[in-house]
This record gives structure tokens, C-alpha cells and sequence, in this order.
């Protein structure tokens, strides 16, 4: 690890120093432990190899990226295996934040082996981020669907999951266009909502009707309210409709 020569099981205070090697320069380390909490100061020495280096790949760094580079260990290999990845508009700062997110070439290779042509930076950071992951992408594609990259973060958002899409199969929602699944996320329509709602008579509404019942308040125990007063036969949109009107 990088923390040759100290040793964690002494208890007491001890002195210690140590250095972290990395492709962008050292960083040297000397303080204190005691029972293993510790201080110390640290002094980067950059390596200006590496600043050549990077820059005939296309990188340019100051100072203060170099230093962050050592840190998140970007290293000269990530670097050409993210160069060959063709990802556009890839600088230092993406380079860093794919060391911070975890985007790999392997997970860039994943994704583009189950059909996605991606090669937008902040968009592979955002699936590291909400976990877009490419079992879920692979997983999407067998069921037909063929989400765009802000489709499948928006999905990761609201919740709207491979096994949760199962439930809604379940229900007898099959193929469910992705943008009415983030709409039933968002609004709140649910497996249970849809069986309720069956219990009530009303065996298959509409995706749009679904939606619009959450958004107004028709809810099962409207409709059993309603049912209550006599108003056996009430359509969706008539539910709807008293409900934008105040009738309760």
C-alpha cells in the first residue's frame, strides 16, 4: 500500500514518513500517529515527464491539476486507454473525474457492447453516478426498448429499475413507452395503484390515464367513495373530471 514502513498496530505515538508514487510526481508524507489517528504535512514533488508526456497525448496541466492528477492517480496508462476510447472533448478535468467516478475503458467497452454509442464524458460520469450500469442497458435492449443515454439516467433518477418494470409486467403493463415509465415514477404510479385500481373494476386503463388519475387525486379510495354514493359506472375521464372540478 502506500504506507511503507508505518505501523498500524503500535500503539502510542510514533513519527512517521512515507511516500505515495505516482505517474505525476511524488507525494511525500512525515507527521504523526497516535493510536492510529494522525497528522502531518505532505510536499509534492511533480514529475515533469509526465507533464511532456500528457501534453504530446493532448493534455495540457498546471500546477495545481498535476498536483490532483498524483492524487487521483491518473495515471500515463489511464490516459492513453481513455485517448482510445475517442470520447469527445476529453481534457484533464474529465480525466479526473473518471478517477473520482470510476469510468473505466472496461465499463466504456461494456456499455458499447450492449448496443450504446456513447462517447459524451459528462454523460459516462452521470451513469457512474446514478448507476447506469451496462447489465441494466442489456437488460432494457432484450425487452425492446432503445434508450438513449438521458433516458437511462432519467430512469436511474425516478427509480424506474429492470425489476420494477417486472412488477408493471406483472400487472399487465408490458412495453410501457420509457418516457410514460419516468412519468409513472414521477406521479406515482405503482403495481399496487394498478391492482387497486383493478379490484375496482377498472382492469386495463391507458398509461395517459394512470398518469392523469395521480396527478388529479383519483384515488382508490375516491373512487370507492364514489362508488359509496351510488356512481357505480364512472369513466376514468369522468373520475378525472369531477376531481378538476371539486366534486368529493
Amino acid at each position: 500500500g502506500y504506507f511503507v514502513g508505518v505501523d498500524f498496530s503500535k500503539t502510542g505515538r510514533q513519527d512517521v514518513r512515507f511516500t505515495i508514487t505516482r505517474d505525476a510526481g511524488k507525494i511525500e508524507c512525515e507527521g504523526f500517529l497516535s493510536d492510529k489517528e494522525g497528522a502531518g504535512i505532505f510536499h509534492f514533488q511533480p514529475d515533469p515527464n509526465y507533464v511532456r508526456e500528457m501534453h504530446a497525448l493532448g493534455f495540457s496541466i498546471d500546477e495545481d491539476k498535476q498536483f490532483t492528477m498524483a492524487e487521483m492517480d491518473v495515471s500515463l496508462d489511464f490516459a492513453r486507454q481513455m485517448k482510445n476510447e475517442h470520447i469527445d472533448a476529453l481534457d484533464a478535468d474529465k480525466l479526473i473525474a473518471f478517477r473520482i467516478h470510476g469510468v473505466t475503458a472496461e465499463f466504456i467497452e461494456q456499455l458499447r457492447a450492449q448496443g450504446l454509442k456513447i462517447s459524451d464524458a459528462d454523460k459516462l460520469i452521470a451513469f457512474r453516478i446514478h448507476g447506469v450500469s451496462p447489465e441494466m442497458v442489456g437488460a432494457l435492449r432484450k425487452d425492446g426498448y432503445s434508450p438513449d443515454e438521458d433516458k437511462l439516467i432519467a430512469m436511474r433518477i425516478h427509480g424506474a429499475t429492470p425489476e420494477w418494470i417486472g412488477e408493471l409486467k406483472k400487472a399487465g403493463y408490458d412495453h410501457v413507452d420509457l418516457d410514460q415509465l419516468i412519468a409513472f415514477r414521477i406521479h406515482g404510479v405503482s403495481p399496487e395503484f394498478i391492482q387497486k385500481l383493478q379490484g375496482l373494476g377498472y382492469s386495463h386503463p391507458d398509461p395517459e390515464e394512470l398518469v392523469a388519475m395521480r396527478i388529479h387525486g383519483v384515488t382508490p379510495d375516491y373512487i370507492a367513495a364514489m362508488k359509496g354514493r351510488g356512481m357505480q359506472n364512472l369513466s376514468i375521464d369522468q373520475l378525472v373530471s369531477m376531481r378538476i372540478h371539486g366534486i368529493d
